[in-house]
């Protein structure tokens, strides 16, 4: 019994600290999963879901990085997650597979399948590399 508690304290301090909008995101987007902990690093956030899902926030709380290669939940990230270009893209030339993970930044948009073929995109979502 005492272990258990111990544990669930420890579990309880690597989960602090997540910011209003990271909680209200994991809810809303992941609403079946729990925040088992959060790293701050150099003021952007890691945070690791119950089902295994990882998430990457900015300062500002937002994200720029979703994968869900690891989750026992979520095959997928979220639709609605996915600007409708790159959900049409994938959905039109790969109509069987998934997006597991989605990387943004301030230059492109990296996307992940569950064939494990990457493929990247300019802002303007066109196709600038494969990787398979």
């Amino acid at each position: 019994m005492k272990t258990l508690t111990i544990i669930t304290m420890f579990l309880a301090m690597l989960a602090k600290d997540p910011t209003p909008a990271i909680q209200q995101f994991v809810s809303t987007y992941f609403p079946k999963a729990t925040i088992l902990f959060t790293q701050r690093d150099d003021g952007e956030y890691e945070v690791r879901l119950s089902d295994g899902t990882e998430i990457d926030f900015t300062r500002k709380g937002e994200w720029k990085n979703i994968d869900c290669k690891h989750s026992n939940i979520y095959t997928s990230v979220p639709a609605e997650l996915i600007p409708i270009e790159i959900a049409n893209y994938v959905k039109a030339s790969f109509p069987d597979e998934d997006i597991v993970k989605i990387d943004k930044d301030r230059r492109d948009w990296e996307i992940e399948l569950s064939n494990r073929m990457e493929i990247k995109f300019d802002k303007k979502f066109r196709v600038l590399e494969f990787d398979d």
